[in-house]
């Protein structure tokens, strides 16, 4: 792994190269100054590669091991070691973000909760603050720290109204699914109609599948109907492995139905997501297109 220390060292070697390239030419007026410049650039080019390219790697990796394979321990321990070997401070933030989210995952609400507050958000764009307060709302919803949740998603609403044109969609769509969740007991027809619309896409995961199953149960509990409560309970606990909502389903299933009519068939393959530097947006996440930075990938998220 192309660490905090060969990070260092590969500094320190590209400017003493760079002065050496520089005292040559001055003394010998051999080398023309654009070659020198050229040769910075190069340099410099390489060594953004060597920090961002794993980076790009381990992103898409993880949304296979959340998204399909339902390995989050391993996406978790990735994560961790992503973020204790990081190069620089930037990177370290980002995979600290992923490791939040593994928690989440995971069902270590109140851990992933102290991770993301731990992040120094002064090391991200913009999307990346949304993608964090959103889970910290999600995260805050599943323990039932309904305060943190409220305070989580105004605290959202802030960022919103703080950030350019170019994240507004993708914002306004995290507090739409939100807003939902929050107003559940007031107006259940209007939850099932955001979360329906969210996560009833066919994406190739079956962590987008479990989600929207989980959300329609919440549903299903709140009218009063325990039978398709149960149903889409069953349906996660029988296909969701380790994965958060599974724990979540255990509690509210009332065993009214077999959960082994509810095992899906092996799925031979999956389209792999496109490589990434910056996390991919999965099950939780809204079901618009996600905006990209100017030379970053676009985002991921539950």
């Amino acid at each position: 792994m192309f660490n905090r220390t060969k990070y260092l060292v590969t500094i320190i070697v590209l400017a003493a190269v760079s002065v050496g390239v520089s005292v040559t030419n001055a003394i010998f007026a051999y080398v023309d100054w654009i070659w020198i410049v050229l040769i910075i650039l190069t340099g410099w080019t390489i060594l953004r590669t060597r920090v961002l390219a794993p980076l790009q790697v381990f992103g898409t990796k993880f949304t296979m091991l959340v998204d399909y394979d339902l390995e989050i321990a391993e996406a978790c321990r990735l994560a961790k070691e992503g973020a204790d070997n990081a190069p620089t401070e930037k990177v370290k933030a980002i995979y600290q973000m992923y490791y939040g989210m593994g928690l989440y995952y995971a069902g270590d609400y109140e851990t992933a909760i102290r991770t993301f507050n731990l992040i120094d958000l002064r090391r991200l764009e913009a999307v990346y603050h949304v993608l964090i307060v959103a889970f910290i709302c999600y995260s805050a919803f599943e323990e039932g720290n309904l305060e943190a949740f409220r305070d989580a998603l105004e605290r959202l609403r802030g960022i919103r109204s703080a950030i350019g044109p170019k994240y507004q969609n993708f914002a306004a769509n995290y507090i739409e699914i939100l807003e939902a969740i929050a107003g559940l007991e007031n107006d259940p027809e209007h939850y099932r109609e955001i979360m329906d619309k969210h996560f009833s896409r066919d994406d190739g995961y079956i962590s987008t599948r479990l989600i929207h199953h989980y959300r329609l149960a919440l549903y299903d509990r709140q009218v009063g109907n325990l039978a398709d409560m149960d149903r889409n309970l069953a349906f996660v606990i029988a296909n969701g492995k380790s994965h958060h909502t599974v724990k979540q389903a255990e509690k509210l299933f009332t065993g009214s139905v077999n959960v082994s009519d509810f095992v899906l068939p092996d799925v031979a393959e999956t389209v792999p997501a496109e490589e990434q530097e910056t996390p991919q947006i999965g099950a939780d996440a809204p079901a618009e297109e996600h905006p990209k930075e100017e030379e970053e990938h676009k985002p991921e998220g539950k």
